[in-house]
């Protein structure tokens, strides 16, 4: 049984220039970012994310400072009762996205929803929650030490539920008066929080009434989750609970059938590492499908091509050219049979193929994940990474599949969940 609660958020004080002072979620954040954000003095950023160049137990007190001034200015302010929040956010994806798209799921405008509320943590995997994805154990420590040093939840973490009737999503489009993709303001429910950033509209409402509030934790209570965004936070909530007794985090849970939640992949850019292994791989377990020296629409029609399970295709960009590197069939269904995975063979055969064997730095610092395939290959162009591999997408289904049957996780970084929540739209402080 999932157990969710209500809770008394924190939000940034309506009453200053919002948008000033939320940030996009602390991962996400490169160093023109930081540099960005970070000059407004009361910015979430000061206490959610770390400066490259900023030591660990640095940021801990550097951040728990800024947070206590945050909470004695009023920067941030707390709700007087207890209650479920629902988050909306409305955004549209650039063209550079949507080509990754299946032509059904492009759309003009998106707007999805979220039930944010206190999930009761459990184990990943031994219950009714479960993850998708490998981990950095140096991230989860470091999120450990900032919720602790600073007893709050940032930012919620999101997880998706399987609701094909999608009742809660109806009942959330019934209590605001509107139907998505449109939106009706109701002034007599406005939002807590109506803010754009980076183009997205991120809208917050409140829940106080108890009837509708147990109604939706009978509707959510048989319910399984999927960890889309936040398995570092998640897996340092879950120590907070086995070192602190902390049995709560803040969660977002999302329907998964709902047309507004996308999954993208994340594209590689890999520095410090032998290209003349990489070299050698490449010759001996693929074959070049398509080679130009610039990217076009023909590059992804070709890499979407799939004729079977075992047809994996990896775009690479090496400085010069663009290529689609297509595995030996044979080959991966050996590597399929050994792993005893089905799904997720691209992320499988680059890792264990390209990436695992060349790479000789720290994954952490020489591997950078970037959302759209430009990024990626812009880090080589202008020489701070060396080669970009650039990835098809994976389905909410193949995720869920991944983790309920195969009962394994994708490689770190393997999904792009969209949308993305910001930081400083709704915050909680632990207790």
């Amino acid at each position: 049984m999932v157990d969710i609660q209500p809770f008394k958020a924190l939000i940034i004080n309506p009453e200053m220039s919002v948008e000033k002072l939320v940030c996009p979620v602390y991962d996400t954040i490169d160093t023109a970012g930081y540099d960005r954000y970070s000059l407004e003095k009361n910015n979430i950023i000061h206490v959610t994310a770390r400066r490259k160049d900023m030591d660990r137990d640095e940021f801990i007190e550097h951040a728990r400072k800024n947070l206590d001034r945050f909470l004695d200015s009023e920067v941030l302010v707390e709700r007087k009762e207890p209650a479920f929040y629902i988050y909306g956010i409305m955004y549209t994806l650039r063209s550079e996205i949507l080509t990754q798209l299946p032509e059904k799921s492009r759309k003009d405008r998106y707007f999805a929803f979220g039930l944010v509320s206190l999930v009761r943590v459990e184990e990943l995997g031994k219950g009714n929650i479960i993850g998708h994805e490998n981990i950095f154990e140096g991230n989860t420590k470091e999120r450990y030490r900032l919720m602790k040093g600073c007893m709050m939840n940032f930012s919620p973490i999101a997880a998706e539920y399987s609701m094909p009737g999608h009742e809660l999503n109806n009942l959330f489009e019934e209590y605001l008066g509107f139907k998505r993709p449109n939106y009706i303001p109701d002034p007599e429910k406005p939002p807590l929080v109506d803010v754009t950033l980076n183009g997205a509209r991120h809208l917050l409402w409140e829940i106080t009434d108890w009837i509708l509030i147990e109604r939706i934790r009978e509707m959510m209570a048989n319910q399984k989750l999927l960890i889309l965004d936040g398995h570092h936070r998640y897996t340092a909530s879950d120590l907070m609970r086995e070192k602190d007794g902390i049995e709560y985090t803040m969660m977002m849970l999302m329907e998964g059938g709902d047309r507004a939640l996308i999954l993208l992949p994340w594209h590689r850019a890999v520095r410090n590492f032998s290209a003349q292994n990489l070299e050698k791989i490449v010759n001996e377990k693929f074959e070049t499908a398509w080679e130009s020296p610039e990217n076009s629409e023909e590059f992804y029609s070709k890499l979407h091509l799939r004729s079977n399970e075992f047809d994996v295709r990896l775009g690479m960009y090496d400085g010069k050219k663009f290529s689609i590197l297509k595995a030996d069939e044979k080959l991966v269904k050996e590597l399929s049979d050994k792993q005893g995975e089905r799904v997720g063979l691209d992320l499988i055969v680059l890792h264990e193929w390209l990436i695992s064997p060349i790479i000789r730095g720290r994954p952490e610092e020489d591997i950078s994940f970037n959302a759209i395939p430009a990024e990626a290959v812009a880090r080589v162009r202008n020489k701070e990474f060396d080669v970009a591999f650039l990835m098809n997408p994976v389905s909410i289904k193949d995720v869920v599949k991944k983790a309920s049957e195969e009962r394994r996780n994708f490689p770190q970084k393997s999904t792009l969940f969209l949308p993305k929540v910001a930081e400083g739209i709704v915050l909680r402080r632990i207790g």
